[in-house]
Parts: C-alpha cells; sequence; structure tokens
C-alpha cells in the first residue's frame, strides 16, 4: 500500500507548476486551457490528483469520439455525392491525428512538465537581467505567439460555430429532421450536420448520446486541434528567442553580464582574458542547454508529426480531388475550405519553425565571426575558433523519418499537387 500511495504522488508531482508559470508571457494562455483538460496542475491546488482524472478522461474521451466518427465512415454504405464523404472522412482524420498528439502529451507529461519548468525559470531570469533590446525580442515573440494561435484557432472555432449553428436552426424551424431517425433512414429527411459523424443509428432519437454527445465531441476537436499545434510552436519559437538573445550577447562581449562591477578599462590584461573566457564559456553552456531544450522538443513531437506528415498530404490531395470533381453545397465548400487551411497551417508552423531554428544556429557562427574577436587576447581567440567550429553542427529537428524545414514542407504541397493531378486525371479517363 505505501509504494503504490507513492507512485500515485509522484503522478500527481509530474503535473504541477508554480502559480506564477501560468501568467509565462509566452506559454499563459497554453498553460490555462492545459490546466483545465488536466495536462498541468497548479501546486495552489488542494487536490491536484484531480487534474490526473481530468486529463484521463479527456484523453480518453478524444479516443472515443475519434473511434466512433472512423466506425462510421466503415459502416457508411455510401455517400450521396462525394463531398459528403469527403467532409465526413476528414472530420474523422483531424480527430485520429489529434488523438494520437493527446495521447503521446499523456504518456510524455512529465517531459512537457519539466520542458515548462525549465523555459519558466529561464523567461524569469531573462526578465530579470535583459536590456531594453532583449526585452523587445521577447515582447516581440509574446506578439507572434499570440496571432499564430489566433490564425490557427479562428478557423477551427468558424468550422465548429457552422456545425452549431446548423444544429441549432435544425432544431428551432424544422424539429422533424432531428428527432426523427426513421424519416432519416426512408430518405424523406436530412439528418444534421454532427449526427452525420457517429453510428448511433436509432439512438440519435435519445437526447444525450444523439444531441448532447456530438456537441460535445465537437467542442473536444475545435479546441484541442489548435490548441496542441500552436502550443509546440510556442516551445519552437521559445528556442528562437533563445538563439536571437545568444545572438546579441556573442556579438557584444560584454563581461559585465557576469559581474556588473566589472570595469574593463581598470582590469589587467590577464584579469580582462579571465573574465572574456567566463563569459565564452556560459555562451557554450547556453549553447549546449538549447541543443538540450530541442532534442526534448524533438523527442515530444516526431510521433504525432509523422503521422500528420502520411496523413495530411493524403487528405490534402483527396480534398483537392473532391473539390474538383463534386458539386459542394456552399456549407460543404466552407468545410473543405477550412479543412485544407487547417492542415496546410499544421504542417506549416513544424516546418517553417523549424527553418527559423537552423537559421538562428547558423547565425551565431557568424556572431562569434562578427565582434571584436582580434582585439581578444590569444587563448580567448582559440576559444572562439573551438565556439565557431561547435555552432557549425546543425541544429536539425526530425520527425522519425521526416526531417523539419521548409524545404520538406514545400515537397509536402508539391507531392499533393501531384497526386491530385494523377487523380483528376485518372478520373476523366
Amino acid at each position: 500500500m505505501p509504494q503504490s500511495g507513492t507512485v500515485k504522488m509522484y503522478k500527481v508531482k509530474e503535473l504541477q507548476l508554480t502559480p506564477d508559470s501560468f501568467d509565462n508571457p509566452i506559454f499563459r494562455i497554453h498553460l490555462r486551457c492545459f490546466r483545465w483538460y488536466g495536462y498541468v496542475a497548479s501546486m495552489e491546488q488542494r487536490h491536484p490528483w484531480l487534474s490526473l482524472v481530468r486529463c484521463t478522461i479527456f484523453t480518453s474521451s478524444i479516443w472515443l469520439s475519434c473511434a466512433l466518427m472512423l466506425l462510421r465512415q466503415f459502416l457508411a454504405r455510401g455517400y450521396e455525392n462525394l463531398n459528403d464523404g469527403a467532409t465526413s472522412w476528414a472530420t474523422a482524420v483531424q480527430y485520429f491525428t489529434v488523438s494520437i498528439a493527446t495521447l503521446n502529451a499523456y504518456m510524455q507529461r512529465e517531459r512537457v512538465v519539466l520542458m515548462l519548468r525549465t523555459a519558466h525559470a529561464d523567461l524569469q531570469q531573462l526578465m530579470l537581467e535583459a536590456d531594453d533590446q532583449e526585452l523587445d525580442l521577447l515582447r516581440t515573440t509574446q506578439r507572434y505567439v499570440r496571432t499564430i494561435t489566433f490564425l490557427l484557432w479562428v478557423p477551427s472555432v468558424v468550422a465548429g460555430f457552422m456545425a452549431w449553428s446548423d444544429c441549432i436552426y435544425r432544431t428551432i424551424f424544422l424539429p422533424q429532421t432531428v428527432f426523427n431517425t426513421a424519416a432519416v433512414l426512408r430518405g424523406e429527411a436530412q439528418p444534421i450536420l454532427l449526427f452525420k459523424l457517429f453510428p448511433f443509428g436509432e439512438l440519435y432519437d435519445n437526447f444525450f448520446i444523439g444531441y448532447l454527445g456530438p456537441w460535445y465531441a465537437l467542442s473536444l476537436g475545435i479546441t484541442t486541434i489548435p490548441l496542441w499545434h500552436t502550443f509546440i510552436t510556442c516551445l519552437m519559437k521559445y528556442v528562437t528567442l533563445k538563439l536571437q538573445i545568444l545572438n546579441k550577447r556573442v556579438l557584444a562581449m560584454d563581461i559585465q553580464r557576469l559581474k556588473p562591477e566589472l570595469l574593463p578599462q581598470q582590469l589587467t590584461v590577464n584579469e580582462l582574458i579571465h573574465w572574456q573566457l567566463q563569459l565564452c564559456k556560459s555562451f557554450v553552456q547556453e549553447q549546449l542547454r538549447i541543443r538540450a531544450f530541442v532534442w526534448q522538443i524533438e523527442q515530444l513531437i516526431r510521433v504525432p508529426v509523422m503521422a500528420d506528415f502520411i496523413i495530411f498530404s493524403i487528405l490534402i490531395c483527396f480534398l483537392f480531388f473532391a473539390l474538383t470533381v463534386g458539386v459542394p453545397s456552399k456549407m460543404d465548400y466552407s468545410f473543405m475550405f477550412i479543412y485544407l487551411f487547417v492542415m496546410a497551417a499544421i504542417l506549416w508552423v513544424y516546418h517553417w519553425h523549424a527553418t527559423l531554428i537552423i537559421e538562428c544556429q547558423n547565425e551565431l557562427c557568424f556572431a562569434f565571426y562578427a565582434g571584436d574577436w582580434y582585439n581578444f587576447g590569444l587563448p580567448v581567440q582559440r576559444m572562439l575558433l573551438f565556439m565557431m567550429m561547435h555552432a557549425q553542427r546543425p541544429l536539425k529537428m526530425r520527425a522519425l523519418l521526416v526531417e523539419l524545414n521548409l524545404r520538406t514542407f514545400l515537397d509536402i504541397m508539391r507531392g499533393a499537387y501531384s497526386y491530385f493531378n494523377l487523380l483528376r486525371s485518372s478520373h476523366l479517363y
């Protein structure tokens, strides 16, 4: 019994963050949402184990919704037109990919919380010692992550609002098409949009299963899909911020960052060399910490991003084909456009921000050379040479077999377009 209690407390502690972590300038929005879903907990909570329970229920709900949607697609005898099948399959696949991501986050929640603790402590220290230029970089990063979060969240909310609006309108003005499964089966009435996603059959007429259940599943999807992907974006943008600040400090080579009371003009040559070497040592340690953090991100996202790479590239091609061959209604057209935008945006945020990390890392080598190294002592010059060689090591990220960079993203888009042309040509002949 004591052993099991120890294990339970250890799992709860994995989720706990300090209260001020939820006001972090970069992760504020996402941490508050994660606390609601139970992925993290505050040390102020009286019953932190409830967060673990909520997290388990939330993750299970996502997987249950995904399983029901996929079952609905496999049991479907056919669709009246290609567009109905395209939107239904696109919704089910979106839930499948986010199910992989949420389960991965659930299994690796200790890693996630450790990364958040590290980033929060580092940002607190940065705000204490940063100059005006570095604070401007932090504020720019803060605005950037808010914008990315907003841009990815809006289409998801719009898609959910469209489905809810259809449900509310039909319930109020056409109630016979909402709770009338017999008429739907006879082809005399069309089910509401949400009903097309789940294989409930005659249970549609049950208010909780056929009505509130789809509402709950939809609310999970429109919040979780943008939440997870923009959270990873925040982690990657935090790395970019760290590299930008490191590049700036390398260019300045200001030993007063180590000890503010130091006055270079009052130091002897040996003392100046000593403090410059200490500053170089701090740069190396910071670079190693950045590399370790990037490795943690890579371990966290490699499976979900690989799944996104495979599934989204196929689905983008299929949706383009459905738009070209079928005769979509205005709602189908809107849904497919939103799905295309969201899937392309999800792939883009990973590959683009991985490219930014690579570029900032490449700039670090030039920062060592662009400084006044020719005015430093010989030991410092040798140290800078070794640091330049170390900085040339690429800081690349991989999702299992896929390297994350902008070139890969463009290859995905070109590949999807090529497959689309092949499908269209086959259909014409």
